[in-house]
């Protein structure tokens, strides 16, 4: 959705809407707290082509026209897949949280880490919380998320990661942080082997707090005969 040309990010919190115009997209890559379970998964990476990251964890900066609210998306090809993360909004000195799903292209990736995440478009959900309403509950909070209707495809704890605000305030920005922004924090290991689905649905859950949904439907844009 844009608002007077800008990408508008609309947010139910506390059961009132909130419009952000966001300037700035942030993808965070390796952000696990367990530095040598981190390396372990750079490795097996490598052992599939997939560059050693420049940092660690990686900041990865993008336009916000990426974000997206809609149903559903479309991906070139038939090899991208979905990853649930908790989505931190910054808007001037207001934090939000929401859920999101860093849709990436697997076989770019293999190439182009940044590349095979500037692909896709990156799915929001239409609900939040306001950070302070977490409390020191953050460790509390739950990612899940489900592929292809009710296969369960990733169950974790948000205590795997780096603390999401943590992040957002590590973020090397040249020149100061743009007023409102958004940040993809991490996400959690898959069951079995990263796949593609035609659906995906994405959880963010935490004691005392109201679930955030988020789902969508992924279509593959027509091939070409060669």
């Amino acid at each position: 959705m844009r608002r007077d040309g800008l990408v508008a990010v609309r947010l139910e919190i506390d059961g009132a809407e909130r419009l952000f115009a966001p300037a700035a997209l942030v993808v965070i890559g390796y952000a696990g707290r367990d530095r040598a379970a981190v390396e372990h998964h750079i490795d097996e990476l490598a052992a599939l082509g997939v560059a050693r990251p420049a940092s660690i964890p990686l900041f990865m900066v993008f336009p916000p026209g990426l974000i997206t609210q809609e149903p559903s998306i479309a991906v070139t090809g038939p090899n991208s897949s979905g990853e649930a993360e908790i989505v931190v909004v910054v808007d001037s000195d207001e934090t939000f949280v929401t859920v999101g799903s860093d849709h990436t292209d697997r076989d770019l990736e293999a190439v182009h880490m940044i590349a095979s995440k500037a692909v896709c478009p990156k799915p929001v959900a239409a609900s939040g919380w306001a950070a302070n309403a977490v409390g020191d509950r953050w460790d509390g909070l739950v990612l899940r998320s489900h592929i292809d209707g009710d296969v369960l495809y990733q169950d974790g704890s948000a205590a795997m990661n780096l603390h999401p605000l943590e992040l957002v305030a590590a973020i090397p920005w040249a020149g100061g942080p743009p007023d409102c922004f958004v940040a993809f924090t991490g996400t959690v290991p898959v069951i079995g082997d990263i796949r593609p689905s035609t659906g995906f649905r994405a959880e963010l859950d935490g004691p005392g707090l109201p679930p955030i949904e988020l789902s969508y439907r992924v279509e593959t844009v027509p091939e070409l005969a060669v």
